[in-house]
């Protein structure tokens, strides 16, 4: 009885669960450094962002790569066939991807959606920048080289348990390398004119007198029942009331006179006492003239209410410092001096600063151990085959 069918299943599926959680974290590694490489940053920044959300970004890899690979793969298939040359088979796609991918991943940045995977406007910026595209050539070809032997290494070879811990780093230091790359040539290309220059919004002019919303148009005048026609009728012409709107102004009424109470007989009539009189106190000629009546001559005599001046001075309302007084930082983003600058040299060494970031060392670990059990569960998988010879 043939039990290598209970280690191969669950090594071949710990192959699958594995290699997706890989690929889905490579993706993730790979369009973070291209992204921020690709604006302008000298230095990558990491963000912890779930791995579930950016499942879009493996399967936009697995576009663009699968674009190109698959056919080259047949192709490498078809040209080997007969033969055991194993790196002819894998020197050709990897060719394939050296000349025809990066039209690919920039014709993607540069169109107006990421899927689309040609853009004549790429060639024509090609053209403009012969040498940065001639480095890129030169530098990504030792990178593509290098990745090809870590995948030798961690899923080509059998029974050699020891090239699959150095596989496995060198191919994802590959792939950070080769993000970088292209992200530094989409910078630069970022400096050269398109096939189609974009147009400029032009501005409304400040003599243009903006149009009125339908809210605030003039409503029409009603006319009124007098400035109608008549009906004739059998009793004669008839005429309408005329209707009052909200704009005419009522007729001003007959203004009353107010009549003081008279007061009762018997009471003695009080003698005016000259004293000092508080604020607080009522006035004693107040008093004696709401005992007379009023007529329209007194409103000549009228005085307007007294006005005294405040008892208390209000405090100035103060600012708060952070109002007055910005931030560095908020100034920065007002004169735009962090604006990504034409670069005056493309290919210096600040390429590389990016490895020895924390964040790139703890994503670089990451990406290898999980590609090196990924590579485990290949090599069970093979060993354990019950359909091959061993």
């Amino acid at each position: 009885m043939d039990l290598r069918a209970v280690i191969f299943v669950p090594a071949l599926a710990g192959a699958v669960i594995f290699g997706f959680a890989f690929l889905l974290f490579a993706a993730n590694y790979y369009l973070t450094i291209l992204e921020g490489t690709a604006a302008g940053a000298k230095e990558v920044t990491w963000y912890s962002e779930p791995a579930i959300e950016n499942s879009w970004k493996l399967w936009y890899m697995l576009w663009l790569v699968g674009l190109w690979l698959g056919p080259a793969y047949f192709i490498g298939r078809a040209m080997t066939h007969g033969t055991d040359a194993a790196w002819i088979r894998l020197a050709i796609p990897l060719a394939v991807i050296w000349v025809c991918y990066p039209v690919s991943q920039l014709s993607s940045l540069s169109a107006s959606t990421i899927w689309l995977p040609l853009v004549p406007d790429v060639f024509v910026r090609f053209a403009q920048k012969p040498l940065v595209v001639l480095g890129f050539l030169v530098l990504s070809a030792p990178v593509l080289a290098l990745f090809g032997l870590g995948f030798k290494w961690a899923f080509l070879t059998e029974y050699q348990w020891q090239l699959l811990f150095a596989g496995a780093p060198l191919m994802m230091l590959a792939v950070f390398l080769y993000a970088r790359l292209i992200g530094r040539l989409a910078f630069a290309l970022r400096f050269t004119k398109g096939l189609f220059p974009a147009r400029k919004k032009k501005k409304p002019k400040p003599d243009a007198e903006p149009k009125k919303p339908a809210d605030e148009e003039v409503m029409p005048t009603l006319a009124q029942p007098a400035d109608l026609p008549p009906i004739n009728t059998i009793e004669g012409e008839l005429t309408g009331y005329n209707v009052l709107m909200e704009d005419e102004m009522p007729r001003p009424r007959k203004r009353v006179r107010a009549e003081a109470v008279e007061e009762a007989e018997g009471e003695p009539e009080s003698l005016p006492v000259p004293v000092t009189r508080s604020r607080a106190e009522p006035s004693s000629t107040g008093a004696a003239k709401r005992s007379r009546s009023w007529d329209d001559d007194d409103d000549d005599d009228a005085r307007p209410y007294e006005v005294h001046a405040a008892e208390a001075v209000p405090e100035e309302e103060k600012l708060p410092e952070e109002v007055v007084k910005p931030r560095a930082d908020e100034l920065a983003l007002l004169d735009r001096s962090d604006a990504p600058k034409k670069p005056k040299r493309v290919w210096g060494p600040d390429v590389l600063a990016f490895l020895f970031q924390p964040g790139t060392i703890s994503a670089l670990v990451i990406a290898s151990g999980m590609c090196f059990l990924v590579g485990v569960m290949v090599r069970l998988a093979r060993a354990f085959n019950p359909v091959s010879d061993g």
